[in-house]
């Protein structure tokens, strides 16, 4: 009798292993390329925030110098408004179920310490996420 009791609290406890280590890790990934399209505007590297937006196709170069004009100013209105845009973090990224489109949640910090969250959709293409 103590030989079964022994096998199967071993079998929940293996079991209980085995639920636990085959749980899905959240994917990060579209929030973390996000985050890295955010970066850009940091640095000013305003044609790689624009090459982050989901064109399946090429676009004029007359919109192309437009959407990075708009970049361009975003990033003036935040340094008038909050002292500039400092960093960029991951709060959470909401997947799909076939993991083709998300939501990413990103925490921008203002260098006049307040923070705005954003939600940043998403969309994978070609094996690489881009803005929507």
């Amino acid at each position: 009798m103590m030989k079964s009791g022994k096998a199967l609290a071993l079998c929940l406890l293996l079991a209980l292993v085995l639920a636990c280590s085959s749980e899905k890790k959240q994917d990060f990934a579209a929030a973390n390329a996000a985050k890295d399209y955010y970066d850009c505007l940091i640095v000013g590297r305003f044609a790689e925030f624009v090459n982050g937006m989901n064109f399946p196709n090429a676009i004029p170069a007359g919109y192309r110098s437009q959407l990075e004009d708009n970049a361009r100013m975003f990033v003036h209105e935040q340094e008038r408004s909050h002292q500039g845009l400092s960093a960029v973090r991951v709060v959470n990224c909401v997947n799909d179920s076939a993991h083709t489109a998300a939501n990413a949640l990103l925490m921008l910090c203002y260098a006049d310490s307040t923070v705005e969250q954003v939600v940043v959709p998403m969309v994978k293409r070609d094996g690489r996420w881009y803005m929507k």
